[in-house]
């Protein structure tokens, strides 16, 4: 079974990376591989948030867009706050920083993994549902972002997906809050 956007339900579904600069950022994966339009979130993380089972603090951007049929998600922090892309930086500088995979019981996938030595470094909720980030171990190149499959996140992530398809290149920037279903 495929989601609506291409991608085998199965599947990586996003490769993310973090970036000192998120404008500089897209503007390099827009000219360099065409990739956009680009779904800005300005301000997620904080209060709501969990860093390594304690409230989170640190806030970040984040941008969506897709390349064919796989999502690539660019991160910047926006304070000193500790974090999982702050950590991420220290240790190996900007670049590669998850996957991310779809689930549809996403506490269940997460409780089977942390079961086989994964640790969960994030959790915070988006719309459509509850998001973790856990350390797979030494040998991973990154870690791995759990997030819930429901209606919400399916519709969310079609609508990016939709928009790249014959992409003319017009508002290579674009604001999440256009992505959020009106219910």
């Amino acid at each position: 079974m495929d989601f609506p956007f291409g991608q085998p339900t199965d599947a990586i579904i996003q490769f993310a990376y973090t970036v000192p600069d998120l404008a500089a950022g897209m503007r390099w994966w827009t000219s360099a591989l065409g990739v956009g339009p680009w779904f800005v979130n300005e301000r997620i993380g904080g209060a709501g948030s969990t860093y390594r089972g304690e409230p989170g603090k640190a806030e970040f951007t984040l941008a969506l867009a897709f390349s064919g049929h796989m999502m690539v998600e660019l991160i910047q922090t926006l304070d000193d706050e500790p974090s999982v892309y702050r950590d991420a930086h220290e240790r190996r500088g900007h670049g590669f920083h998850h996957f991310a995979k779809a689930v549809p019981n996403v506490r269940e996938e997460v409780a089977r993994r942390e079961a086989s030595g994964a640790s969960v470094l994030f959790h915070d909720r988006a719309p459509g549902g509850e998001v973790f980030l856990l350390d797979m171990g030494e040998d991973a190149p990154g870690m791995i972002e759990l997030v819930e499959d429901n209606e919400t996140t399916r519709e969310i992530f079609t609508s990016v997906w939709r928009a790249s398809v014959d992409w003319d290149g017009s508002r290579p920037v674009r604001d999440f809050a256009e992505l959020l279903p009106v219910r």
